[in-house]
């Protein structure tokens, strides 16, 4: 039977990829900070869960031991924030970095030897679409998507002479839960601003598509035979996609500046 780790699995987006891997015929292990919290009428029957702390390399090392070998890695659990970069604390800038970027990049180094060894294996990760083009005052989160985004480019070249492949699923607006780090106050300079960004991200995600949508596209890269770097998924995912590559950039930032309540100057 084929192997699957699908880290953050407990709700939301990595849950919806575990039953779909389930249903795929896939043994199926999924990763929680704390699995002893998750409710047994929102835990998967079948589904084996693992405790992992992407900012801890013990815990990412303790997992992979205890894992043995994967045909197929999810890199799902991650973080967002929410801030001005003028005024989000380096410590917090480098924490969100280590859950989004340097926590997936350890778990990576970890199961490729033995895919290298066996010339077989796929790795997902689970970006945004603010990986292309930014939201404002989530610069951070899609700062650290970019980085994760540009990693896998590279790593498909390396990785392409054992038959090993690599994927990213950038989500447009889903409806699910993702921790916020809320990285401004009261007297910020930027409260108004902020605010309104919040508040229309929040709409954008209570209407958006539920988290099935991400786990049908992960299923249908896992059945391609030449799956391509990019998938972006969400509701329009294809005309937005194709806007954002082809218009020129000072249209996609007004665009972005008049969606957010921002000045279109």
């Amino acid at each position: 039977m084929k192997r699957a780790l699908v880290t953050g699995a407990s709700r939301g987006i990595g849950r919806a990829i575990a039953e779909s891997l389930l249903r795929d015929g896939y043994e199926v292990t999924g990763t929680s900070r704390h699995p002893e919290a998750i409710r047994e009428t929102e835990r998967l029957s079948g589904v084996r869960y693992l405790p992992l702390d992407l900012a801890s390399e013990q815990s990412i090392n303790g997992l992979t031991h205890a894992l043995g070998d994967l045909d197929l890695l999810v890199n799902n659990a991650g973080q967002s924030q929410i801030g001005a970069v003028e005024e989000v604390p380096m410590e917090k800038a480098r924490a969100l970095f280590q859950a989004n970027f340097f926590g997936t990049m350890s778990l990576i180094q970890r199961v490729l030897p033995g895919m290298r060894g066996r010339r077989h294996g796929m790795i997902i990760s689970i970006a945004s679409f603010a990986a292309v083009t930014p939201v404002p005052f989530l610069t951070l989160y899609g700062a650290s998507k970019a980085a994760l985004l540009a990693l896998h480019r590279g790593l498909r070249h390396e990785v392409s002479p054992w038959e090993i492949r690599v994927a990213v699923v950038a989500p447009l607006d889903v409806n699910t839960a993702i921790p916020l780090d809320v990285c401004y106050d009261e007297g910020s300079a930027y409260l108004p601003s902020v605010a309104t960004v919040r508040a229309i991200r929040d709409k954008g995600l209570a209407a958006a598509p539920q988290p099935a949508l991400i786990a049908a596209a992960v299923v249908r890269i896992l059945h391609a035979r030449h799956p391509r770097l990019l998938t972006v998924a969400g509701r329009g995912a294809a005309s937005t996609g194709f806007l954002v590559k082809h218009l020129p950039a000072a249209i996609v930032e007004r665009i972005v500046r008049r969606r957010y309540g921002l000045s279109a100057t």
